[in-house]
């Protein structure tokens, strides 16, 4: 990563002498004495000063920007939100980088992201416009990078209606159905040693597109392995710092750049793949669709859902067991208190109530590793205020979550496991927990994501002990590896059928 990191700032540094070379040509071509031409090279430098002044934030603080570059070299860190959290404990909860000619505001506490994604929520319910998000979003047609517009609003609006009338029909028995799957997948197994994050992927999708294609897929589906492949990367591609960076340096985009091709590819290949299974649906649905919304725009909501609630619920479910193999008696007193209070049964999702250990455990895990731990950026639609902070229209705000749940004034401990701290008297905030964002722009998911998370939770600690591979073999890295989703690194674990 930090050749990585080299090489882009050596892409940098080359494309700023050139442009300087450009600019320096250009003056001088217009100038037609001498005196003209000794000057244009002040001149020169006092039209960057001036360009480059204009993307600061005199009332924040923030770390040092290079000319040109700003901050780049802070937003191409391999664990970013790990940097954005250590850069808040010296600049504050509320600071300022500079990319480009963009300005954005990192927000690390959570009372100052409520501030603006719920009391402000209409100051900063904006996207950023983005060149790459564009083009993965198809002009920006989806609800999560759609930015905030009436066309954007009726397309939230019958989504989220369509979801809500899913949740109430029919998602618990989706949700039942694929956890008792699971749990056969994992006793097939028989005490085997095995990586489990495929299985978790699978159950995770297949509830989505169950709600979406009414159909669900057996691990070895070659549709579903295509379809994920593709999603996967280009999850990893685009929160690549060799495609991030063509947002902020449009002149970069004119040089050859090998992930941004295979990002380019892999969004046809998705476009292909969602195509077909949507209009294998319409088919045998009659055509009887969102009848409000455009075709794109049903293609886009299917690509938000897929990738919204497949990949976040499966990173949480492989980031729990993780854990628990650090902690073993925690997943000791789950099992414990679903038998005190359910006997033999399996849990439905409204015994949460009555399982508030099991709750405590999930509520830790949503703060220890918010899935998208720097939220999608905001974007200001008009100059307001953020914590006393003056803030132009236009800036971008970056909600860091995994900053916010680690905030030393607000948890105690806070890079500890531990669940009990939701317990009651325990002193865990759940008004400072925001794993699914907030205002206008909450995560549409947010009742799916939660139901999967209680039944495919209860399920596997209900059914299996969760023991480490070997004795020789080290415990789970709990670092993980940060990209729009924060995942923790390949493990594997023995999953211990429990005496029924």
């Amino acid at each position: 990563n930090s050749m990585c990191i080299s090489a882009v700032s050596v892409v940098l540094f080359l494309f700023i002498l050139w442009m300087l070379v450009v600019q320096l040509c250009r003056l001088t071509d217009r100038q037609s004495d001498g005196d003209a031409k000794a000057t244009a090279v002040p001149k020169l430098l006092h039209s960057l000063s001036k360009r480059f002044s204009r993307t600061l934030s005199p009332s924040l603080s923030g770390p040092p920007s290079l000319p040109l570059l700003g901050n780049m070299l802070d937003v191409a860190q391999e664990h970013l939100p790990i940097h954005l959290t250590s850069l808040a404990r010296r600049y504050g909860n509320i600071y300022r980088l500079n990319c480009g000619n963009t300005t954005m505001v990192i927000l690390n506490n959570s009372e100052i992201i409520r501030e603006a994604l719920i009391k402000k929520w209409s100051d900063f319910a904006g996207r950023p416009h983005s060149y790459t998000g564009d083009l993965v979003s198809s002009g920006g047609r989806t609800i999560s990078l759609g930015d905030f517009s009436e066309e954007w609003k009726a397309h939230r609006r019958v989504a989220h209606s369509a979801l809500l009338r899913c949740t109430r029909d029919s998602l618990h028995s989706v949700v039942e159905k694929q956890a008792h799957h699971l749990c056969q997948v994992l006793w097939d197994y028989n005490g085997k040693s095995v990586d489990l994050s495929e299985d978790f992927t699978v159950a995770a999708s297949n509830v989505i597109t169950t709600l979406t294609f009414g159909k669900s897929y057996d691990k070895s589906s070659v549709d579903l392995k295509k379809l994920q492949d593709s999603l996967n990367k280009i999850v990893s591609l685009w929160g690549s710092p060799w495609i991030s960076v063509l947002d902020s340096f449009p002149l970069l985009r004119k040089l050859p750049n090998p992930p941004f091709s295979r990002l380019m590819k892999e969004i046809a290949r998705r476009d292909e793949l969602i195509g077909k299974h949507i209009e294998e649906f319409k088919v045998r649905m009659n055509g009887q669709m969102m009848q409000t919304l455009t075709d794109t725009h049903v293609h886009m909501t299917t690509v938000d859902l897929l990738i919204g609630g497949t990949e976040t619920t499966s990173a949480l479910l492989n980031w729990t067991v993780a854990f628990l193999l650090h902690r073993p008696e925690v997943q000791n007193k789950v099992y414990e208190e679903l038998c005190g209070v359910l006997d033999v049964r399996y849990p439905q999702y409204s015994d949460r109530h009555r399982l508030p250990y099991l709750c405590a455990l999930i509520n830790e895990m949503l703060r220890l590793r918010p899935v998208a731990p720097l939220a999608v950026p905001h974007r200001a639609i008009r100059n307001s205020s953020i914590a006393g902070h003056f803030i132009p229209k236009n800036t971008i705000i970056i909600p860091n979550l995994y900053g916010a749940h680690h905030d030393p004034e607000v948890w105690d401990d806070p890079y500890s496991f531990k669940p009990e701290r939701f317990l009651e008297g325990g002193g865990g905030s759940l008004r400072a927990l925001i794993p699914f964002g907030g205002g206008a722009r909450l995560c549409l998911g947010e009742a799916v994501a939660k139901m999967e998370m209680f039944l495919f939770t209860a399920y596997l600690l209900r059914d299996f002990q969760f023991l480490p591979a070997s004795k020789e073999e080290p415990l789970p890295d709990l670092r993980g590896v940060a990209s729009v989703v924060l995942k923790v690194k390949p493990y594997t674990v023995i999953a211990h059928p429990r005496e029924q």
